[in-house]
């Protein structure tokens, strides 16, 4: 009881304060007592369950381009990433005995972060790199924050439930915009459609995988996978299509992927073309004519955008142009463009970031994405030897997302996007050993003490022989 009272008064004092100061809020503004309890609460979770913002800022992270305010460059988005970077700290803070994952993958990380803080340095206009240098610093955050704040695989499954879901309801949004508003390409809520289609492809294994391992949540992601599907279809992107049809020719090849599951995808993605084709066939012909009346200009277009990369980086090896630099440098160079774009980009992920950032950032890039994948790759063996079924096939999904993003990443330029930091910082978790739960010791039960020692009487010695004998 010594120990529970004052427990329980401070409960009820903060209650009482938090009350009052509510009360007080209502008397100025309604929307002031809206607001000081949502505030009160976030503070709470923000110092004691940091795991829980970093699942809002998964959450969000697909939503991006919906939450450009106050501004686009101090973004709601940016403004999560800072509160979960400060329920980190005070959550480091607070556990002195938190340990601080290095690994190597995080060293090469923060090594590209540098080489492309350098490049920007050294531009012909550093202010004008500012914005897309605090893009890059959101994710590296991101990458790092999931390292450190994930841990084992049930919380793995659980970033990866809550990301997924953030995803079909995108993907259920992007067709309801799709079909009401005639867009002629679906995008959601991310601007340009590739990147959407991107966004979309990367997440279908990861939802494949849910659907096979979650049992009790079968039937909802069967149906967010069909949702996933049908939008990637309704971008009509075509790199994001040359990834899903790399990942199923590996997928073969390999035999990673059981001819169920490949046999089981191809067939949602037919049902889904199918009921599209059947409520929307005048909609989806006139799409698809647009399409194909662009498309060879399109390749046309992104080989003279590849060209000029390459020029860019002839002149700037080692630091490149800077970053967001190549829409800037590149117009006046482009030959032989049948499509006009203010600020064009490369289309391609890895010759931008040669050409904006160097060839050393494009070789750090590159390792990056290597030890993600011999990460994968050890998981897949340990698991084996173990017989940790889930295990293997989680590193499998993570494996098929990761062909599908570096494979489209080759006609999109994707390297800002979530899925090639988020599936790379839960590789090397996956990586990790699961924490060992604490031991868990059972009071005794109520009105039951111990048993005391039984007395033993001091010995002293005998007078008589020198011998020790009771008192």
């Amino acid at each position: 009881m010594a120990v529970t009272m004052p427990r329980r008064l401070l409960v009820a004092g903060a209650a009482l304060l938090t009350g009052a100061i509510v009360a007080a809020a209502l008397a100025v503004s309604p929307l002031a007592g809206i607001a000081v309890p949502v505030l009160v609460v976030g503070a709470v979770v923000v110092v004691t369950r940091p795991q829980w913002v970093l699942l809002a800022m998964v959450v969000a992270l697909p939503w991006d381009n919906k939450l450009h305010y106050p501004s686009a460059s101090l973004s709601l988005i940016k403004l999560i990433g800072a509160v979960t970077f400060l329920a980190y700290l005070i959550h480091i803070g607070r556990n002195s005995r938190q340990q601080i994952h290095l690994p190597a993958l995080v060293g090469v990380v923060v090594a590209l972060f540098l080489w492309i803080g350098l490049s920007m340095i050294t531009s012909t206009d550093p202010g004008y790199s500012v914005q897309k240098m605090l893009r890059y610093t959101l994710f590296v955050s991101f990458f790092f924050l999931v390292v450190q704040l994930v841990d084992g695989r049930a919380e793995v499954e659980r970033v990866l439930r809550w990301f997924t879901a953030s995803v079909a309801l995108a993907a259920l949004y992007g067709i309801w915009v799709f079909v009401t508003q005639h867009t002629g390409r679906a995008a959601g809520p991310v601007q340009d459609p590739n990147d959407f289609a991107y966004l979309l492809a990367v997440t279908l294994p990861i939802c494949g995988y849910l659907i096979a391992t979650d049992s009790r949540r079968r039937i909802w992601w069967s149906l967010a996978f069909a949702a996933i599907a049908g939008a990637t279809l309704a971008t009509f992107s075509r790199g994001a299509l040359v990834g899903i049809g790399v990942l199923v020719a590996w997928g073969v090849v390999t035999r990673r992927i059981p001819v169920w599951a490949l046999l089981m995808g191809l067939a949602a993605a037919a049902a889904v073309t199918a009921v599209a084709f059947t409520l929307w066939k005048p909609l989806i012909n006139q799409s698809l004519n647009e399409k194909e009346h662009i498309a060879g200009a399109n390749t046309t277009s992104r080989m003279a955008y590849w060209s000029v990369a390459l020029q860019l980086t002839e002149r700037r090896p080692l630091t490149g142009v800077g970053p967001d630099r190549y829409p800037i440098e590149a117009p006046p160079l482009i030959r032989n463009n049948p499509i006009f774009i203010a600020k064009p980009v490369t289309h391609n992920s890895y010759l931008e970031i040669m050409s904006e950032d160097g060839v050393p950032a494009l070789l750090l890039f590159f390792l990056y994405l290597g030890l993600a994948w011999r990460e994968l790759r050890r998981v897949q063996k340990t698991a084996t030897q173990w017989g940790d079924v889930k295990r293997r096939r989680l590193a499998t999904a993570f494996q098929a997302s990761l062909i599908i993003a570096i494979v489209s990443a080759t006609f999109l330029s994707e390297q800002l996007t979530t899925p090639l930091w988020l599936i790379p910082a839960l590789a090397l978790v996956l990586a990790r050993p699961d924490p060992e739960p604490e031991p868990v010791v059972a009071p005794p039960p109520r009105g039951l003490e111990p048993a005391k020692p039984s007395a033993v009487p001091p010995l002293r010695p005998e007078l008589s022989g020198g011998q020790l004998v009771p008192v």
